[in-house]
């Protein structure tokens, strides 16, 4: 019984960590598995159209898949919808506000607490102040350090890959900038707009690539985007979901 309830658990992490999909007609949903103590089956959709499927522990691949399936029109409205919308990355650091990280959205938790830190766990920030006035500087210098270490390592593999045909400058700068995502210089000197941190990841990969793509074309021409497509085939649809994304009171129009 022991070895058998040790598999058990073993299978539920394999499958807690993976990415499954079904087909429904010419469509694809795919979806993360969130196993729990709750009793019956329940579907979650994000605002970037992740699709979480919350299910009792024993339930097994064959009814979560029917469930899934059950559920797809539902899904497919829900994903459009987010479509529509437009998401304003400002925030207010308040218990029970909201804010963008990665193009999902997290509650912000503060606590009373001996120590000073950010965490995240599930859906929620966790900040931790001696004081409730030192929230909005302790998470400010929290994001903006994370910002600059994320948006790093998704640019590494990037930058390698295409430097292998194209010279590119050995460093990449971050400056907060009121109406761009990244820019270019003539002098070839990347920079990125750390609020980037807001956004999904495919479209930090779109602005990354963009700004790349300028240190061979610096106008937006017709030989730029054939460039960019050929590098990012799937660009524009990546742009069209960066551009649903607004900082100040201005959505940042991202050629």
């Amino acid at each position: 019984m022991k070895l058998q309830k040790n598999v058990l658990k073993l299978q539920l992490q394999i499958n807690r960590n993976m990415l499954h999909f079904i087909e429904f007609g010419s469509k694809k949903i795919e979806f993360i598995i969130k196993y729990s103590t709750r009793k019956t089956l329940g579907i979650k959709v994000s605002p970037d159209k992740t699709v979480k499927v919350s299910v009792p522990l024993e339930t097994s691949m064959e009814e979560i898949e029917k469930w899934v399936y059950k559920k797809a029109i539902w899904i497919f409205k829900q994903q459009n919808y987010f479509d529509t919308l437009d998401y304003d990355i400002n925030y207010k650091i308040k218990s029970g506000y909201s804010i963008f990280y990665l193009g999902r959205q997290y509650k912000i938790n503060i606590e009373i607490s001996k120590k000073e830190d950010v965490s995240y766990l599930g859906n929620q920030f966790l900040i931790s102040v001696k004081k409730k006035e030192n929230a909005t500087q302790l998470f400010e210098k929290w994001w903006k350090e994370r910002a600059i270490q994320k948006i790093s390592e998704i640019a590494l593999p990037m930058t390698y890959r295409f430097e292998k045909n194209h010279q590119i400058p050995s460093i990449i700068y971050f400056r907060e900038m009121p109406t761009r995502w990244g820019s270019c210089t003539v002098k070839n000197k990347l920079i990125f707009n750390p609020r980037l941190i807001h956004v999904p990841k495919r479209c930090i990969e779109y602005v990354i690539m963009h700004e790349l793509c300028h240190l061979i074309h610096k106008h937006h021409n017709k030989d730029f985007f054939d460039f960019l497509t050929l590098k990012m085939p799937d660009w524009e649809k990546r742009k069209q979901r960066l551009d649903k994304y607004r900082q100040s009171k201005e959505i940042l129009n991202y050629k």
